[in-house]
Formats: structure tokens, sequence, C-alpha cells
């Protein structure tokens, strides 16, 4: 698949608004092939098939995948010889710095889908609570280097 494919994993909601806020982006930009959906419809075996991936994800509990992200995260974990070499991706964290285990699971995504193979678009960002600015900076660093990938355009 050649599309951008824009995954959320969220408890309260934010993680998903900031998902689509990213697909309405893309459109508006010329990225007729951008998708948005909840990490819970993604194996990691289907993630081999991307090309261009983002995540926006929060963390929940001690550092824990929300509960729509736990299988497939879970099952990239066990997935150690799985080859993403073929896809590139980003990864924004929202969180809260009250917490001991502050954007845990964006770390962890990020780590292990590095770990197979796959390339950062970007650096990983991290947001608190009051994320908007964070957002807005990663988005348009985002969309900078996303200049440079390719893109499917519709007539």
């Amino acid at each position: 698949m050649d599309n951008l494919a824009i995954y959320f994993a969220t408890e309260t909601g934010n993680a998903e608004t900031l998902a689509n806020q990213t697909h309405e982006r893309a459109l508006a930009t010329g990225r007729a092939d951008a998708t948005v959906q909840s990490i819970a419809k993604l194996t990691p075996e289907d993630l081999a098939a991307h090309k261009l991936a983002v995540f926006v994800v929060s963390t929940w509990g001690d550092g824990e995948p929300p509960s729509d992200a736990t299988d497939f995260y879970y099952g990239l974990e066990k997935q150690t010889g799985l080859d993403l070499s073929g896809v590139t991706y980003a990864v924004f964290g929202l969180g809260d710095r009250d917490y001991a285990d502050f954007n845990a699971f964006a770390r962890n995504l990020d780590e292990q889908l590095a770990a197979r193979g796959a390339r950062r678009l970007l650096d990983r960002a991290e947001a608190d609570l009051d994320f908007d600015d964070t957002y807005a900076a990663w988005a348009d660093r985002l969309f900078a280097a996303l200049e440079s990938a390719p893109a499917v355009t519709t007539s």
C-alpha cells in the first residue's frame, strides 16, 4: 500500500481527535491517499504492507497502551522477526507528566517499530495535557517531511 495510514490509540478521545485533524490536513494538502482509523483495526502483519504510517497515541495507566491498542502492541512485541524495513513512520504521543511513565506507550511503540527495521520520518513528539502547541509544531514538521514522500493524487 502506498497510502498514508494514520492510526490512533486512545482512551479519552484526544488522540482520535488529533488523528482526524492530521487526516484533514493531509487531504487539504493533496494527500488524497490518506486514511485514518483506530489502531485496533491494525495487525503487525498488516503494517508491513504500508509505506507510510503515522501513529497518534496516548499512554494509559502506568505506561500502558490504551485498550484499543493492546492487541496490536502486544502482538508487535511478540513478532521479533517481523520485517518492517519498508515502512516509514512517525509517532506523536499524548501523556500526563504527573505520571512516572509519561508517554511510555509512545516511546515503546517507537522503539518496537525501529527494532523491526521501520524508518522514522521524524523524531517522536511527546505532549503533556496541554498539547495544542506541541501538536501544531509536530504536524508542521510532519507535513514538511511528507512533502518529499510519495503521494497519490486524484484528477
